[in-house]
């Protein structure tokens, strides 16, 4: 068994052990699910969850009493990889926001280029076209937004690059043809479903050498997971949509502007839904999809309305806002009471997801490794698998 087979098996069953900490929607609760931690997760106030949320340490610290299994689990941490030696921006990466191209610069630190690359859902091609000038092997990048292959393209041409350009959707059955043997395989922040399709593609072409950074796990076919190697299949944690979406609920950058919306948003949904429950007459929480953040700058009301036509209720003739504002204070607070536990296993579903797809390569005879390729500050989807074909 492999260091990463052994690491898997320990985690499962803990993630199975635990999945009443977790595999809950916090929206959804009434009161807290766990009797013994209520008089620790009754004590500090609302500023004082806040800041314990956001600090991972302390965090853990304070259920480590409660939970020692989950907190010893966090010591396994993925070791760092190479690191850009600088991060200077060419005259050609102008547009690129200062994070975004860090990250480019350290996914490209740890990429060894002997072979022709892939460069799989590449946007504008930046990651491709900064390895085309720092070797000569060539690069095609992938991308099914036409008006980015063109731009992607212009930008080659004015470099006289290497680097050339595939408009085509990368969920079709057509774009395994993209893959082969003698090649190095590229994909930084492909969302769900395109890089389960990207591993399957690389892995059935017996594509080299592969570099994958994940994120948005979420996006995938189907309401569940299906995990991609035997081990996960044989300890399958039967992860639904809202489950993916716990490893993405981190916030790295932002600052108190994000902090306010967030309150704002997390306030308004649950008023939503009380309002919601007394035009239903149903208990049941009813969850509202992605919104843009602007509605959040106008009157609850307008937002109430805006909510009851999406869910397609009937809209009351006068919306009291501060009624259901005032309503939804309590529940904000046994929400986020309940995430201060949920929230500290971000981290270990996230190395479940990454452990499944390593194992998977490693059946279908690559020899892998796991960890993280910029500072945390850039992005909190940092983590990068890598694999050699042996």
């Amino acid at each position: 068994m492999s260091i990463l087979a052994a690491q898997f098996q320990q985690l499962s069953a803990l993630l199975h052990r635990t999945r009443g900490d977790w595999q809950l929607a916090p929206f959804a609760c009434k009161a807290l699910p766990w009797p013994e931690l209520a008089p620790a997760l009754m004590a500090p106030n609302e500023a004082q969850l806040d800041a314990l949320d956001e600090d991972d340490t302390a965090a853990l610290a304070f259920l480590a009493p409660f939970r020692p299994d989950m907190v010893a689990a966090h010591d396994f941490q993925l070791p760092e990889l190479k690191r850009a030696a600088d991060y200077a921006t060419p005259r050609w990466s102008n547009g690129i926001p200062g994070r975004k191209w860090a990250q480019i610069r350290d996914f490209a630190a740890n990429i060894t280029t002997e072979h022709p690359i892939l460069e799989w859902c590449a946007g504008k091609g930046h990651l491709g076209r900064l390895l085309a000038q720092q070797d000569t092997q060539p690069v095609t990048s992938l991308e099914w937004n036409a008006d980015l292959c063109r731009q992607g393209e212009q930008l080659a041409g004015q470099l006289t690059l290497d680097h050339h350009f595939v408009c085509a959707d990368a969920l079709s059955a057509d774009a395994a043809q993209w893959f082969r043997p003698e090649q190095q395989a590229l994909a930084l922040h492909a969302c769900g479903e395109l890089h389960l399709r990207f591993l399957r593609h690389a892995a059935a072409a017996g594509t080299r050498r592969l570099a994958l950074s994940p994120c948005c796990y979420h996006l995938i076919d189907g309401e569940h997971y299906r995990p991609l190697s035997a081990a996960g299949r044989q300890q399958n944690l039967q992860l639904d949509r809202q489950s993916l979406r716990l490893p993405l609920q981190q916030q790295v950058t932002g600052g108190e502007r994000v902090r306010r919306l967030r309150h704002i948003e997390l306030t308004w949904r649950l008023a939503f839904d009380e309002l919601q429950q007394s035009l239903t007459g149903s208990l049941d929480y009813l969850p509202l999809p992605a919104f843009p953040k602007r509605l959040l700058s106008g009157d609850f009301a307008d937002f109430a309305r805006w909510a009851c036509e999406q869910k397609s209720l009937p809209v009351p003739d006068s919306i009291d806002g501060e009624h259901w504002l005032q309503r939804a204070d309590s529940r904000r607070l046994l929400v986020k009471r309940i995430e201060l536990v949920r929230h500290r296993y971000r981290y270990l579903l996230e190395l479940w997801l990454l452990l499944d797809r390593a194992l998977y390569l490693e059946e279908q005879g690559y020899r892998v490794s796991l960890g993280t390729f910029t500072d945390r500050l850039n992005t909190p989807r940092r983590y990068l698998l890598q694999a050699n074909k042996t």
